[in-house]
């Protein structure tokens, strides 16, 4: 991989291997939590999480919650008759200079953890990024 690929370019090659090597996204979501911090969903969507919703998803499902929650991309909804408020999931600005570094780390570590390559990123996209996009 060189530090020249882009998103895309990384992205295509995660989605060829996936349906064989990553078939539920789990790789995947697991990579994003590395990179985000965000470990635990349950703890970003608690409604979400006493409904059952997380219980039966997969990787690529349980990956828009976590995408949304790091990039500020969610409203709440109050439930009535409770305490809990309901995620209403934004579409997350994927053109942005923080999202498309995030998604070369995203793809990149994905690819690793399936035991393709080992990325080369540049110093500054190696870094963990914080919540809103920002690297640290």
């Amino acid at each position: 991989m060189s530090v020249l690929d882009t998103a895309d370019t990384i992205r295509a090659r995660y989605e060829g291997a996936a349906p064989q090597l990553d078939p539920e996204g789990f790789r995947l979501f697991r990579a994003a939590g590395e990179i985000t911090g965000i470990r635990n969903l349950w703890e970003e969507f608690p409604y979400e999480d006493a409904c059952g919703r997380f219980e039966e998803a997969n990787g690529h499902e349980l990956l828009r919650y976590l995408t949304a929650a790091h990039f500020g991309a969610v409203s709440w909804e109050v439930v009535p008759g409770t305490t809990y408020e309901r995620a209403i999931l934004r579409e997350v600005d994927t053109s942005t200079e923080e999202y498309q570094a995030f998604a070369r780390q995203l793809y990149a570590k994905a690819l690793e953890r399936m035991g393709l390559e080992k990325p080369t990123l540049k110093k500054e996209e190696g870094k963990k990024m914080s919540r809103g996009g920002d690297a640290r």
